[in-house]
């Protein structure tokens, strides 16, 4: 089975540890630098494991990344010599509180986010 998080299960599981993955990324394909020991190499189900943590956390990853990228967008807004109309603090506010009002967010097979719903931005 390929595993999307494989590389970032292994860093999690054992940062500082060299391997490779040569071809895709499956279990079987991961070869360990010669200079890690065997007591360091995690565990088929501890990689399993955190590679479905993972998955199931990249929802909320994703939303997070595009609200910050959202409200990078307005904070020339919030500068110190300019005041925001009310309009755009609501929006910067219903930015913020996304991953809290988003309990459901999810991927589609393409990878979108859904049931997240999106403020309006003012102009």
């Amino acid at each position: 089975m390929i595993y999307k998080f494989l590389p970032e299960a292994l860093i999690e599981l054992a940062p500082n540890k060299a391997f490779v993955i040569n071809g895709d990324f499956e279990l079987k394909n991961v070869t360990w630098n010669e200079n890690v020991s065997k007591s360091d190499i995690p565990e088929y189900e501890d990689i399993i494991k955190k590679c479905e943590e993972l998955q199931a956390a990249e929802p909320m990853r994703l939303l997070r990344e595009e609200r910050n990228r959202l409200l990078l967008e307005t904070d020339w807004w919030a500068v110190a010599d300019r005041t925001m109309t009310s309009e755009q603090t609501a929006y910067r506010t219903a930015l913020r509180d996304l991953p809290a009002n988003s309990p459901n967010v999810a991927l589609d097979e393409q990878g979108n986010l859904i049931n997240v719903t999106w403020p309006t931005k003012p102009e």
